[in-house]
């Protein structure tokens, strides 16, 4: 596999990233939008999600009863 390879097979598109997340892909849409998720833009205008960053989304929601309330607030809004 080349570097270049490589590199695209650590973005997810928004079914993938969804899917490995455990939500829908309205959510994710919905997360990017607001800044709670990171996302790429493709030229065409696709979204692409890193793993990485889907993984600091979810250790980010894993905080304490206190803040993780207020994060989820946040989500729903």
């Amino acid at each position: 596999m080349t570097v270049v390879e490589q590199e695209r097979s650590r973005f997810l598109n928004v079914g993938e990233a969804a899917a490995y997340l455990g939500v829908s892909a309205a959510s994710l849409r919905k997360w990017s939008n607001q800044g709670f998720v990171s996302v790429y833009r493709t030229p065409g205008g696709q979204r692409r999600f890193a793993r990485r960053d889907l993984d600091d989304f979810m250790r980010a929601m894993r905080q304490p009863a206190a803040a993780g309330a207020r994060t989820v607030q946040a989500l729903r809004a």
